[in-house]
Order: structure tokens, then sequence, then C-alpha cells
């Protein structure tokens, strides 16, 4: 896998790019995330609130979605995720490259 291999992430209305790094998971700038995703408990509520604070996040034209104002890297490509989703995701599986539609799990293998 070359290091910038861009994986993407499509949950409901949302579509987000990232990739993987020395450092984690880089998310695109331009990428959307849901407002509202998966009813139940979030254990990312609190950093998505905290980067919309910090204008990471910023609405989208889309009254359902959020807009990343600038590339923002993440620990992990699940915090990535759960991000997008608003809600629990697992990244290595959630993640797909366009190209192909493998997962990064897969890409890794």
């Amino acid at each position: 896998m070359k290091e910038n291999d861009w994986f993407v992430m499509r949950p409901r209305k949302a579509q987000a790019y990232g990739r993987l790094t020395g450092d984690g998971f880089l998310v695109r700038e331009g990428s959307t995330a849901m407002r509202e995703g998966s009813p139940g408990v979030k254990r990312d509520r609190e950093e998505r609130d905290r980067l919309v604070r910090q204008g990471v996040l910023v609405p989208d034209s889309d009254p359902d979605l959020y807009r990343f104002s600038r590339d923002h890297l993440f620990g992990s490509s699940s915090a990535a995720g759960g991000i997008v989703k608003d809600g629990n995701c697992s990244g290595p599986q959630s993640w797909r490259r366009p190209s192909d539609g493998k997962s990064i799990k897969d890409v890794l293998r």
C-alpha cells in the first residue's frame, strides 16, 4: 500500500476521504460528516463537539451534515470513522479504497 492511497467512507449522506499516515489517519478538507448518525451512546460525541468548537467541523449547506474546514489528523481510522458516522465505527472495515472497494483491513493483509 502506498502512503498516498485514499480511502472513502459513505455513511448515509456523508462522504469523507482519508488516508493512513505514520501518525494516524488523516481526513481530507471538504469531507462531510453526519450531524446526527446512529442513535444510542456515541463514544466520539465529546471529540466531535470539540472539533465543532475549534472550527474543524463547520455547518455544511446540507443541514444534516458538517464539513471539514481543513485536513484533520485522528489517532486512528476508527476514531475518524466515528466522527464521520456520528456513531461507533470499525475504521479498518468501514474505510474503503474507491478504486477497488477493498477495506483498509483487506489492503493491510
